[in-house]
């Protein structure tokens, strides 16, 4: 018995998901800025259990190519703007991790949304969703999944990039104690361009 309520839970989320992501993304198409990435679901790990986080990347997250030796992971001020993501497929992966807002709407239980975009820039914990994540624990959770060798066999690093008031988040998280990987590890801040 357990096993097809199982499976009816997980169709229940993936659905609950698609609508949360179909909305967004018809924002996304009526705004002036243009989209590059893909946004995909993916599931992650943490100490309590699994969540998704939705992620914008320059590639199919559940057909990767083997090659990919760099992961540039962007941590944009606004976490529905993915229009940094470069073309570049020359064994570097980009991910652009889409932080979930509060917006009115119900939010699938399992993915973490926090009350403002401020929230998760400070740190907070989310408070929607997947309750109790902090940006940071997102973060965490995304390396463990890159640590996988059977995704990602010739990883050898990965870079967080922050910038505007990302930045400070990303600085803090090449601050605390990072788990043991196979690769190296970099927290950037990026220069905002000057007009």
């Amino acid at each position: 018995m357990e096993h097809p309520r199982r499976y009816v839970l997980l169709l229940c989320s993936v659905v609950l998901a698609n609508m949360v992501f179909s909305e967004t993304a018809a924002r996304r198409a009526e705004s002036a800025t243009p989209v590059d990435g893909r946004v995909q679901l993916l599931r992650l790990n943490d100490a309590a259990g699994n969540f998704a986080l939705p992620l914008a990347a320059n590639a199919d997250l559940y057909n990767l190519p083997r090659d990919i030796r760099r992961v540039v992971v962007r941590i944009e001020d606004d976490s529905n703007s993915s229009e940094a993501l470069l073309d570049t497929h020359d064994g570097t992966l980009v991910l652009v991790p889409q932080f979930s807002v509060v917006d009115g709407r119900n939010q699938p239980t399992d993915l973490p949304a926090w009350h403002s975009e401020q929230a998760w820039v400070d740190g907070e914990a989310s408070s929607e969703g997947r309750r109790g994540l902090s940006a940071f624990t997102v973060l965490d959770a995304l390396l463990g999944y890159l640590g996988r060798t059977s995704h990602f066999p010739q990883l050898q690093e990965v870079v967080f990039v922050g910038r505007g008031t990302t930045a400070d988040l990303v600085e803090r998280h090449g601050l605390r104690p990072q788990v043991a990987t196979s690769f190296r590890i970099r927290h950037v801040r990026a220069q905002l361009a000057r007009r």
